[in-house]
């Protein structure tokens, strides 16, 4: 008598019907006795396919499980670093519809404002700037455009340095979306949403399987955001397909793309008064930019191919291969407070009316970005004389090309003088020409390895090495015609170790360590400093120290962690993309600081997500540009941009089975935007603030309709800065979104 089989399908679907999902368990329970009857048969039989059905729940939880950041899955716990992860449920209930939205759940971030003509997400992490530690699934994304969550599952901020893992950059840590990927079932699920200020969104979700193994999914976007002055805006829409092969077996194979177009009208911001150091008190709803000029328009392309393998049950090997293009063309003006036509700007002591004199100054630049990045990497799991290993090895190859040139206006703008009261008198009429103005080109290879090895069943040890060799070219262009070249070829090592205790299952006590290399040439880096023919800079190096805790708490709904943290960082340069004859900024500097963050369900109908971050940032020593040596001319100063404190909360609570409200409070404190000498009192800054958001939603098995009310009390602030001026966040608004999901 031959054996009998019984298939199950691999493919779990949504339902619709509960009565589909009682039948699917009482077919999963009788298969066992079916089975066995069948095999007392004197024929055999093959039972059909029995489809397992269940109901997801109506509203997700606000804590995640797991990461990839680490370039492998792993539970957060086990991850010795301090992590935040803003998964599609928070996204969703405060309709996030930039990065700068979605950011402001993960406390220590603040933003910059149009530095000397950047564009794009310029996050600051922890006080360090992070325009390089951006990253989509695991490879680097750093060009300059305005990052839209619509193709996002999630947004994973590791903090802390993390070169071992990611190569260079990744001082303060380093944030990565991660992108929607095709699924073995049906989906279907748009929404739109109309608000104030001529808000206006639409998105749509769709997945379609073709068997148990091969899916197609693709997400369409498409944005209008407005602003009470009626002139600046943010447009842009996007499409994101990709297909997936093999879902479920050994062998998957995914490709993606990410189209993101971008025709906005931009706003750097307001000058700072020179008699109260704040920006200048006007209302909101006025456009200080210069009409006719101010405009942005990027179109951003990114294709991804990855491979993936499982050599078996535990060891897997994985292959990703991604194309990026960016094209930026930017012409915006800043607004300067003057005297009169010919003379510096207002001192201090001559107080800021609306008749004070403004012109502008052009940050006029473009650029075309190139990028191919191809990692490789094996995971497993195996013993070794009774110790459990985890681990990951890897290499990566990047290669980046960027081609600069300075847009250059028919028209002085200079001469365009207008008031504080009444800047829309003035308008540019004239064209534009460009010249090149520099471009670079970098290679980057990179070897890495780090075990996990479990010593114990409570105490594991993970230790890590990378080695990173980045060479690169620069050439500045004067009048056409190639004025400056320079070459660098760096290598160093970065390494990491960390030692973790987990006494139980719900908690995890970690102790890390991490010295980090980064190439002087990284991306644009290549510096001929003051009275120098060559970059005779060392490349940066980082420590990062911290110690910290995570509990699972409430039978594992919620979760609560804490960290407290040293980031050292040496030879520290930033710069403009478009303006690389750069200086290095400080010596030394460091941050110390504590945070904490909880997130989950607290009861069956309460929800929490908060954090908050207590820092103490200070830079130990500067640097003269003339003597090429430290200086202590602002040592103890607070670098820019920098706040000491600051937190963030949401919670909604289910009124019924089928409404929900929410509440949202986040705090910033006070930031600097210059940090030239150790005697701040006479140095521009943003004072701090907090603002108050708000939702009340109805939501069913197919449809949603939620409310959106973001700033409730209309509260003046700034949510970035530069040395010149500041940039205000919204105030208060409303969005209203309907929406449809099958």
């Amino acid at each position: 008598m031959n054996p009998k089989s019984l298939k199950a399908s691999a493919n779990v679907a949504q339902s619709k019907l509960p009565a589909r999902l009682t039948a699917g368990m009482l077919a999963a329970a009788l298969s066992p006795a079916l089975a066995y009857a069948a095999g007392t048969t004197a024929d055999s039989a093959e039972l059909e396919t029995v489809s397992v059905t269940a109901e997801q729940p109506l509203r997700g939880s606000y804590k995640t499980e797991t990461s990839n950041i680490g370039k492998q899955k792993q539970a957060l716990k086990d991850i010795p670093q301090a992590i935040t992860v803003v998964n599609r449920q928070l996204l969703d209930d405060q309709l996030a519809s930039n990065l700068k939205d979605a950011l402001k759940n993960v406390s220590g971030i603040t933003f910059a404002a149009g530095e000397g003509g950047r564009s794009g997400d310029q996050v600051y992490l922890r006080g360090f700037a992070a325009f390089q530690d951006t990253y989509r699934d695991g490879q680097r994304d750093v060009a300059q455009y305005n990052r839209d969550p619509f193709n996002d599952e999630k947004i994973e901020v590791l903090k802390g340095a993390s070169s071992m893992l990611f190569g260079r950059g990744s001082t303060g840590g380093v944030v990565n979306q991660v992108s929607k990927t095709p699924f073995a079932g049906e989906k279907l699920e748009g929404s739109l949403t109309v608000g104030t200020d001529d808000f206006q969104r639409m998105t749509l979700d769709i997945n379609q399987a073709f068997s148990d193994t091969a899916a197609a999914r693709l997400n369409l976007m498409a944005t209008n955001d407005g602003t009470p002055n009626g002139i600046e805006v943010a447009k842009r829409w996007g499409v994101a397909p990709s297909l997936a092969f093999g879902l479920g077996e050994p062998t998957t194979l995914t490709l993606s793309h990410l189209h993101l177009t971008e025709n906005n009208t931009p706003m750097l911001g307001v000058p700072y008064d020179p008699n109260t150091h704040r920006p200048i008190d006007v209302p909101a709803d006025r456009y200080y930019g210069l009409q006719g000029m101010n405009s942005e328009d990027i179109q951003t392309d990114i294709s991804t191919v990855r491979l993936s393998h499982k050599l078996a049950e535990d060891h897997e090997l994985s292959s990703q291969l991604r194309v990026g293009r960016y094209d930026r063309w930017l012409t915006v003006a800043q607004p300067q407070l003057r005297n009169d036509s010919n003379s510096g700007g207002v001192s201090a002591g001559t107080p800021v009316t609306d008749a004070t004199l403004l012109r502008y100054s052009g940050k006029n630049r473009g650029s075309l970005t190139e990028v191919q990045a191809w990692s490789n990497d094996y995971t497993g799991r195996f013993d070794t004389g009774g110790l459990r290993h985890n681990l990951l090895a890897g290499v990566e190859f990047t290669h980046e090309t960027q081609d600069a040139f300075s847009i250059v206006a028919s028209q002085n703008i200079a001469n365009l003088l207008t008031t504080v009261g009444d800047p829309s008198a003035v308008s540019y009429t004239g064209s534009y020409s460009t010249s090149p103005s520099n471009s670079y080109v970098t290679r980057n290879w990179a070897l890495y390895a780090t075990d996990t090895v479990e010593l114990t069943p409570q105490w594991k040890f993970m230790a890590g090495l990378r080695q990173d060799r980045l060479e690169g070219s620069y050439k500045a262009y004067s009048n056409g015609s190639v004025s400056r070249e320079n070459v660098r070829d760096d290598k160093g090592m970065s390494y990491r170790t960390g030692l973790i205790w987990q006494p139980s299952t719900s908690q995890s006590y970690y102790a890390g360590y991490s010295n980090l290399m980064n190439p002087s040439g990284e991306a644009y880096q290549f510096d001929v400093t003051s009275g120098a023919s060559a970059d005779r800079l060392k490349p940066e190096r980082n420590e990062h120290y911290e110690i910290g805790a995570k509990w699972d708490l409430l039978d594992g709904d919620a979760s609560f962690r804490t960290a407290l943290f040293r980031t050292i960082k040496y030879n520290e340069r930033n710069t403009d993309a478009l303006s690389p004859d750069i200086s290095i900024l400080y010596a030394k500097r460091h941050t110390d600081g504590i945070e904490f963050e909880v997130g989950g369900r607290l009861s069956e109908n309460w929800s929490v997500f908060a954090g908050a971050a207590l820092l103490d940032p200070v830079i130990d020593q500067g640097w003269n540009n003339t003597t090429q040596s430290a200086s202590d001319a602002n040592a103890g100063a607070v670098p820019k941009y920098t706040p000491k404190r600051t937190a963030n909360l949401w919670t909604t609570y289910k009124l019924s089975d089928t409404v929900t409200a929410g509440f949202g409070a986040y705090y910033t404190g006070k930031r600097y935007s210059s940090d030239s000498s150790k005697d701040q009192s006479a140095a521009n800054y943003l004072p701090g603030f907090i603002r108050y958001d708000a939702m009340l939603a109805y939501e069913t098995r197919k449809y949603k309709v939620q409310l959106n009310l973001n700033n409730l009390t209309d509260k003046k602030y700034y949510i970035g800065q530069y040395t010149g001026h500041a940039y205000a966040g919204n105030q208060r608004e409303a969005q209203l979104t309907i929406g449809y999901k099958y």
